[in-house]
């Protein structure tokens, strides 16, 4: 091949390559990611109770220590992708033990890119990474989202 787009995770990226340069060494590395259990289920007792206080995004924060337990997220899946249907689809990370178990329909797990300083140093150097005979893409160019992956 001519040219190629190496489209993962920059760690991944990283061990793809025969021979790093310093700069994708150091820049590719500066990401780290967390590992993130999830069900898809139809336990809205992670939702707000009062359904004019729900969102998209619910978050569930122990505390706000900075050494407190890892945050759990509850996506309202009916309202992100407008499921008219006539129970709540819910995707949960990181509160496996508080999902009512019969409702779960589906369980992965997923990585998400972990901001640090360095990371978020090492994004503003990821465009001169890229070049004509190879470029870098993924949701860490940007905020993590998928759409964030062609930057």
């Amino acid at each position: 091949y001519d040219a190629v787009v190496i489209a993962t995770h920059p760690d991944q990226a990283l061990r793809l390559l025969a021979d790093p340069t310093d700069a994708e060494r150091t820049t590719l590395g500066a990401f780290t990611y967390s590992r993130n259990p999830t069900l898809l289920h139809t336990d809205t007792t992670l939702l707000p109770r009062s359904r004019g206080a729900r969102a998209s995004w619910n978050y569930l924060m122990p505390s706000c220590a900075a050494d407190a337990d890892r945050v759990t997220v509850s996506y309202d899946m009916n309202r992100l992708q407008r499921l008219d249907a006539p129970e709540t689809f819910v995707v949960t990370l990181n509160g496996s033990d508080r999902v009512d178990p019969d409702s779960v329909r589906a369980r992965m797990v997923y990585e998400h890119p972990v901001y640090t300083p360095e990371s978020v140093s090492a994004q503003a150097r990821l465009p001169a990474l890229s070049g004509p005979v190879t470029a870098y893409a993924g949701a860490y160019h940007g905020w993590g989202f998928h759409e964030d992956g062609c930057r």
